[in-house]
């Protein structure tokens, strides 16, 4: 008994000190930027059909199938859009990140707005998009190479919380408890990105004023939440709704959120409106 008792010792203690698996941010980074090259080459409409997940996601401008979307849409021939990434994240477990980062529509790779896309690898470990679509135009975008050798990208989590499934109640629980962006931004990390079109990019410090524009009781609804097998990244899509100018406006909100020692926090937030729906003819 004493003999087995110290060999399980020994065992667990091997296993304690084993180090942790490195994760970077690369696996993204590369299908990001290969689903972008790809656009360059056949269009950007077969390029989306390519790598968009049989769950993936777009505003087109309702929440809506992206392969479905995507099949409906006529392909156009566009190889002018150009996209690259300024910064991501990934899971611990490897399965789940995401890129941001400027678009173009010309060859001077100017840049006109922000892209946002959520990444899942598949079971033949292939990655695709379960979302795409950022908030549109910022008014100082990241300047950074289309080939930069240096992504700037989120830490990855010291541990999660053990499973996608838990992961997934937890974020769930907060987003519905919360419901209103006053509510949810104390969620919001230290480093946080929040991005509202038009405005200027929200990083750390700036995050919380624009996750309080166009107000604080911007109210929210969630749809979707995504989860990594290791429980420590998740990604929410829900509806939003505003008053803005006297008008009611409608879209809708994603966010990434990280486990970290202090509990589930916010990485990374956007919200998309819709546009308002034209005025009735006139008789």
């Amino acid at each position: 008994m004493r003999i087995f008792l110290m060999l399980s010792l020994l065992a667990l203690a091997g296993c304690a000190s084993a180090p942790a698996p490195t994760v970077t941010t690369a696996p993204v980074i590369a299908a990001e930027r290969a689903f972008a090259s790809r656009a360059g080459e056949v269009g950007w409409i077969p390029a989306f059909r390519e790598y968009t997940a049989p769950d993936g996601q777009i505003a087109a401008p309702v929440l809506a199938s992206a392969p479905q979307s995507l099949a409906e849409t006529p392909d156009d021939g566009a190889r002018n859009l150009f996209w690259w990434p300024a910064y991501a994240g990934i899971s611990r477990s490897g399965d789940l990140g995401f890129t941001t980062g400027p678009f173009s529509v010309d060859e001077a790779r100017t840049p006109r707005g922000q892209y946002f896309t959520v990444w899942r690898r598949q079971a033949d470990g292939s990655w695709k998009w379960i979302w795409d679509g950022g908030p549109g135009p910022v008014s100082d975008p990241p300047n950074i190479a289309p080939d930069a050798a240096d992504v700037p990208s989120l830490p990855v989590a010291s541990r999660g919380v053990g499973s996608a499934a838990d992961a997934a109640g937890q974020v769930q629980a907060i987003e519905n408890a919360a419901g209103s962006a006053g509510a949810i931004a104390p969620y919001l990390a230290s480093d946080a990105h929040v991005y509202r079109g038009g405005r200027p990019r929200g990083i750390g410090p700036t995050a919380a004023e624009n996750m309080a524009y166009p107000n604080s009781e911007v109210r929210y609804r969630l749809l979707r939440t995504e989860a990594s097998a290791a429980g420590d990244l998740a990604f929410t899509l829900g509806e939003a709704n505003w008053v803005r100018e006297g008008a009611a406006r409608e879209g809708y909100f994603m966010r990434v959120w990280q486990y970290r020692p202090e509990g589930w926090r916010i990485v990374y937030d956007q919200l998309i409106g819709r546009p308002p729906a034209p005025p009735p003819p006139a008789n």
